[in-house]
């Protein structure tokens, strides 16, 4: 199998990397001399004002040199500004390239891991199979910088798609993956918006409430009445028509009702703000995003699905939220520079409450479809990250996942499979889990690989059935679930040992065999299960568990050091046997064990646990007991 990561991938990523890093130091010392030529002209300006001031009569040509300096001031102000936004992209930009650079080298130390709640019937194969967390096929996988993408690709680990599904992700993943450009500028784009503090979530719960403003209409009438009350004092007042101690009354009466309902109902009002686009209109961020996934030509039924999810029946995303940001934009008017102006109008015309009005009128058309909205921004995000992994990884192949026709056909066949979380020291192998009524069963030395291939066999699993390619040269199985028993702990706080901890696991997988769906088949991957009791009763019980789980349906794979578990009377006609087994060579007079990694049919020929203990310095000879001098 080819290299996990080509050698021209990485060279992208690190070149990319290498010129945006030139671009920031460019701007940083562009900046740095712009800010140094701002105090020149600040102290210019300065330095001009005083004769223009002192010599006033005669001054004018001084004011012009000041206006000018000025005006230098203001523009060398604006591109200062302008630096630090390239700055702050070329930074995000840097971001995006180191991870895919650490995630391409498998540099676990450098990848962020984004958290993702998983559901506790799921913890156990997370933990067996690193799903989540640090060092993990999600750290591996999530590009996604949303919450509704975080959360899709995560769901699309956690619930194995049908087939139907599978092959339409699989065709919207081959059509992306060449789309590097794309990637990346959709990715930094996505790091701004979560830099913004953008919240969806809260901005889809507004969408989805009942209005504020409808449950009160007698706010909004009594608002109408008090803005045409100023209005019309102040265009009578301008024109003459009334005298001030008409229109003057007129106009304080508005204004002390506003202020009366400015302090009952304004921290309401804002807090509803808040919800749809605080700080700084961020739901005009999302635009970006939205324009984007809309304007992609594609092919494939999956993508077609989502930008029809964002042009509706009646008009786009795009002209929506337009006419959303004009009425955010009036809603953040009392911030920054727009204080001034928003007092006026709130006092006189009682400004929130017709924005927020408006805003809920707007609701009314399309909040209904807001949700939809970012849920198919987050498949696309999901879909985008598992391109990427086809483009990272070009050797990869894409699995083919069907029902099988009969029971008979029940298998998982993998040629040249590899563990995909591992960099590219990993041995592939082929491997064939199935049909039911049989059990792979691999032994072999400590150390020699047997909790890797069952790993492997489970991740890739999981990695197919959410459309994704996968780390081998091919894979066929059908729709299944996978359950785990690998990395079982003791829990003193509930009192539980590591054996009563792990019957209950082997309890839950015989259980939920017995639950799969239909059209599903459980693959059990057990790791020398049952290490906490002598080797006649362990026999006895695994022959049991994996009795019970062959009945079912189930197929799977248990990896032991017990040779004598093929021939009991339960599994003796089930196990197809696999091993791996080590190499040793004596180096400089001292021995040492090395492995293939290479999987060979047949049960483990050899063991190497009193060989380790005496290349550890505990063997025969250095635990002798030594003679004491008298």
């Amino acid at each position: 199998m080819a290299e996990q990561t080509s050698n021209a991938t990485l060279s992208l990523y690190q070149n990319a990397w290498n010129a945006e890093r030139e671009v920031y130091q460019k701007n940083v010392n562009r900046r740095g001399k712009t800010s140094f030529l701002r105090g020149v002209l600040l102290t210019a300006f300065v330095a001009m004002m005083i004769p223009a001031i002192k010599f006033s009569g005669d001054g004018c040509v001084w004011l012009i040199f000041a206006a000018v300096l000025f005006i230098a001031f203001i523009l060398a102000i604006g591109f200062h500004d302008l630096l630090g936004r390239k700055l702050r992209t070329s930074r995000l930009l840097m971001a995006v390239h180191q991870q895919s650079i650490a995630r391409c080298k498998r540099d676990w130390s450098q990848v962020i891991a984004t958290p993702y709640d998983i559901e506790d019937e799921f913890e156990s194969v997370d933990v067996d199979l690193d799903l989540f967390g640090p060092e993990s096929l999600f750290a591996l996988l999530c590009t996604a910088k949303t919450p509704h993408g975080i959360q899709e690709l995560g769901d699309w680990i956690v619930y194995p798609a049908t087939p139907e599904v599978i092959k339409v992700r699989q065709i919207a993943v081959d059509e992306l993956r060449p789309m590097h450009e794309l990637r990346i500028d959709f990715e930094m784009r996505c790091a701004q918006v979560a830099s913004s503090l953008a919240r969806p979530s809260q901005f889809i719960s507004w969408s989805e409430d009942e209005n504020w403003i409808g449950d009160r209409p007698w706010l909004l009438w009594l608002c109408r009445l008090t803005a045409v009350t100023s209005l019309l004092a102040i265009v009578l007042l301008v024109l003459g028509v009334v005298r001030i101690f008409i229109g003057g009354p007129m106009l304080l009466v508005s204004m002390s009702v506003n202020f009366l309902l400015m302090v009952f109902y304004a921290g309401s009002i804002h807090q509803i703000f808040n919800k749809i686009s605080s700080h700084q209109n961020e739901i005009s961020h999302y635009r970006s995003l939205f324009q984007q996934v809309n304007c992609f030509e594609s092919k494939s039924s999956f993508i077609n699905d989502i930008q029809n999810d964002l042009v509706g029946e009646d008009e786009s995303v795009l002209k929506s939220v337009d006419s959303l940001r004009t009425w955010t934009n009036l809603a953040n008017l009392h911030r920054g520079f727009g204080l001034l102006a928003f007092l006026g109008l709130e006092f006189l015309f009682m400004w929130d409450v017709h924005v927020l009005h408006q805003l809920e009128k707007w609701k009314a058309d399309h909040g209904w479809k807001a949700r939809r909205w970012f849920e198919a921004l987050g498949r696309w995000e999901a879909i985008l990250a598992l391109s990427k992994l086809a483009f990272d990884h070009p050797a990869w192949q894409f699995p083919v996942v069907a029902a099988p026709p009969d029971k008979s056909s029940v298998r998982l066949t993998a040629d040249n499979i590899a563990h995909p979380l591992m960099d590219s020291t990993r041995v592939s192998n082929d491997v064939s889990v199935g049909p039911t009524g049989s059990v792979l069963l691999v032994s072999g030395s400590n150390m020699s690989g047997k909790s890797t291939l069952l790993r492997s066999i489970g991740i890739n699993s999981i990695l197919a059935q959410m459309g994704s390619v996968v780390c081998a040269n091919k894979l066929t199985m059908p729709p299944i679930r996978v359950a785990t028993s690998m990395r079982i702990v003791d829990s003193l706080a509930s009192g539980t040992s590591f054996f009563v901890a792990e019957l209950k696991r082997l309890k839950q997988i015989v259980d939920l065999s017995r639950e799969v769906k239909q059209n599903q088949t459980l693959l059990f991957l057990l790791d020398e299960i049952l290490q906490g009791t002598n080797s006649s009763e362990r026999q006895i019980a695994v022959s049991r568990v994996v009795e019970s789980l062959i009945e079912q349906g189930a197929i799977g794979a248990i990896s032991t050091h017990d040779l004598e578990l093929a021939s009991t009377e339960e599994l003796k006609d089930a196990c197809v046997l696999v091993y791996f087994s080590e190499q040793f060579e004596t180096v400089d007079g001292e021995s040492q064990m090395t492995f293939d990694y290479k999987i060979q049919n047949g049960i483990a020929p050899t063991t190497n646990a009193l060989k380790l203990l005496e290349m550890v310095g505990l063997g025969s000879e250095n635990l002798r007991p030594k003679k004491r001098l008298n």
